[in-house]
């Protein structure tokens, strides 16, 4: 359903073709099919888009996503013992106590616990705290200036598991923090990797991803106190089911390079690339998309 905003604007005959252009390169990309693809699918949107609308254009909008690429060399760095004995008290204290208590009933809620086996908890006002004052940890490792993102507990149960995936660049950087597990669960990474296109979103298969030996997916063990800094938008992860009876709970922190506000959120991008006004069709129509469980 179109809004009234957007209806005043179909009025003008410029604006409707560029409209419905957008809307023929949302239709041809299509969904995807794995979690958090969410801004790969419409990167892969915008250069289908600009290919007939403006395709001088196209390579500019690309180079400008220079910045969320890792940097050179970049790899999953280990951080020992990332917390005092008291923070890790009371980190362990608020995730029990959610785990004992918490029932949040919304469906983007019931999407994780049903697809992930897990309870989530975004921005607890605590760890929200705790993520600020790792920003210096987290630029340090990432071998460039971060800005905050947004955080989550993860309380994963019986069965748990995420299948391959690559994150949005919002949470291009990652710190994974174990708080405490019942087991040790292997996350995988593989190589840094360009981003994935159209075609990959067509003939996902995650089994595949696991199984190319070109991706070199290697495996880390976490510790209580410890955790991992990874490049999420640009390294497939995965964990593979929790043993039965078994649990681990996480925290993530998300990070992304300072100066990318308006590159991490699609829907700016008209903003960002002023020189490319064609944009502007499109991110209304990003604006108005709405993602897996929100309604």
């Amino acid at each position: 359903m179109l809004d009234d905003a957007i209806k005043t604007k179909l009025r003008d005959p410029t604006y409707l073709d560029l409209h419905l252009a957008a809307v023929r390169s949302l239709n041809r990309v299509g969904p995807t099919s794995w979690y958090d693809a969410h801004f790969l699918r419409r990167y892969e949107v915008a250069r289908d888009y600009l290919a007939v609308v403006n395709p001088g254009a196209l390579a500019t909008f690309e180079r400008g996503f220079d910045p969320l690429k890792p940097p050179p060399g970049f790899d999953v760095s280990v951080l020992q013992n990332l917390f005092d004995d008291d923070t890790c008290a009371q980190i362990k204290a608020i995730s029990r106590s959610i785990k004992a208590g918490h029932q949040d009933l919304s469906l983007k809620s019931q999407w994780e616990r049903e697809y992930f086996g897990r309870q989530v908890v975004w921005d607890h006002p605590y760890f929200l705290e705790l993520q600020r004052d790792l920003l210096g940890v987290a630029s340090e490792a990432a071998g460039c200036t971060l800005r905050t993102g947004y955080n989550f507990l993860s309380l994963y149960g019986s069965g748990g598991l995420c299948d391959p995936h690559m994150d949005e660049p919002m949470s291009m950087f990652t710190l994974d923090y174990c708080i405490e597990q019942s087991d040790e669960w292997p996350i995988h990474f593989s190589q840094v990797v360009d981003w994935p296109t159209v075609e990959t979103f067509r003939q996902f298969d995650p089994v595949a991803v696991k199984d190319d030996p070109a991706l070199g997916f290697r495996a880390f063990i976490l510790q209580p106190n410890q955790a991992l800094l990874f490049n999420g938008s640009s390294q497939w992860h995965y964990r593979n089911n929790i043993p039965t009876g078994g649990f681990c709970d996480l925290l993530f922190f998300h990070y992304y390079p300072a100066g990318c506000d308006d590159l991490v959120e699609p829907k700016r991008w008209a903003s960002h690339f002023t020189s490319i006004p064609e944009l502007g069709a499109l991110c209304d129509l990003f604006e108005r998309e709405r993602r897996p469980g929100e309604g």
